[in-house]
């Protein structure tokens, strides 16, 4: 079985040839570039401005995940751009070492999406966005979140945890990195590879993952908010083409018809038509009554011929970026959407983080 993961590789290739071609030379595979937004507003850009360290400490235990609204990122620490910074980052920056990590979380984002490439001879997962080096390693993931969950452990946080490197010959690749695709070390990594890493990291960081997600054996049924406290829930583990690995992550997530909980059309990069997609998304998870967990990309990427990730989520001179357009929706008066389950967004703006969670019932 495979998921549809939200990185275009066949573009951030092209975006670095026009990078070359007009003269831009920048360290591929190093995370030195960038291209951050040069304008913020409420839905974009500026997820400073609001601060829900705890939001989740005051809801009952008994809420299933399902019942709850929940801001995150995708593409969680893609800040570093290589040779097409616009083209790779997603965003803001708040520091190398999962230290934006810590300013996502401070701002209420607890569902988060990391890319890892196998590094250190098939010892270690460092964080990618396809080639780019990210200025951060697994082991800064799992430490910042711990932390945060040691100091706030009413909360939980959802992790979408992504192989990343289509380049393995494992994966049908040439076994050699190219701009938008990386390669592993060794570049035959497998799946069992993969799985072996993650089975060191939850060795060494006992505890720190909701136990049921991380078997290997099994996958977890929806839990409740009482029972993840203090915990990593681990939604899903994928490979580099989308294949899921089987024994971790949600049941719901990982199996069945886990593709009609999911929207994550993202080469649709019409803000328009991106929105109308992702708002029937929410209005499908607003309106269930089974418990499940329905997860939103208000994300997508065209480059180099179209938008990248800063521009869908915040627009241009000649179009409303879905960030805004989710915002607009969400303060709208009349019919409202009474629940989104998880968006994952590019650039979230602290507005917009905040109308998500004015679902939960959480103000301030």
């Amino acid at each position: 079985m495979r998921h549809r993961i939200g990185t275009t590789r066949r573009g951030l290739a092209a975006a670095a040839a026009v990078a070359l071609v007009t003269g831009v030379a920048l360290a591929a595979g190093a995370g030195t570039a960038s291209a951050q937004p040069s304008s913020s507003s409420p839905a974009f850009d500026s997820l400073t401005g609001t601060s829900h360290p705890d939001w989740m400490a005051s809801l009952p235990d008994g809420l299933g995940l399902g019942a709850l609204s929940i801001p995150g990122t995708h593409d969680t620490l893609a800040i570093h751009g290589g040779l097409a910074p616009w083209a790779y980052e997603a965003q803001e920056d708040h520091g190398d070492g999962a230290a934006t990590l810590d300013a996502q979380l401070a701002a209420g984002i607890r569902a988060i999406d990391i890319r890892v490439r196998v590094v250190n001879n098939g010892t270690a997962f460092a964080i990618h966005h396809t080639d780019v080096y990210q200025n951060a390693n697994f082991d800064d993931v799992l430490t910042h979140a711990q932390a945060f969950l040691a100091a706030h452990p009413g909360e939980t946080i959802l992790m979408n945890l992504h192989g990343e490197c289509d380049a393995d010959t494992a994966e049908g690749g040439s076994g050699t990195a190219s701009v938008g695709h990386c390669a592993d070390d060794p570049a035959s990594t497998t799946t069992a590879d993969r799985i072996r890493i993650l089975q060191g990291y939850l060795a060494r960081y006992p505890g720190l993952f909701y136990a049921p997600t991380v078997t290997g054996s099994s996958t977890a049924a929806m839990p409740q908010l009482g029972q993840v406290r203090g915990h990593i829930v681990l939604t899903t583990f994928s490979g580099p083409v989308g294949e899921i690995y089987p024994g971790y992550g949600l049941t719901q997530l990982t199996t069945g018809n886990w593709g009609s909980y999911v929207e994550n059309d993202w080469t649709q990069c019409d803000t328009g038509t991106k929105w109308s997609e992702a708002r029937t998304n929410l209005a499908a998870a607003s309106a269930d009554t089974t418990g499940a967990l329905f997860t939103t990309y208000l994300s997508a990427n065209c480059s180099p011929f179209g938008a990248g990730p800063a521009a869908v989520a915040g627009g241009t001179w000649f179009t409303t970026g879905v960030n805004q357009l989710a915002l607009n929706d969400l303060t709208a008066g009349g019919t409202q959407l009474t629940r989104t389950g998880v968006v994952l967004m590019d650039y979230p703006g602290h507005a917009l983080i905040d109308a998500i969670l004015d679902r939960d019932g959480v103000t301030g």
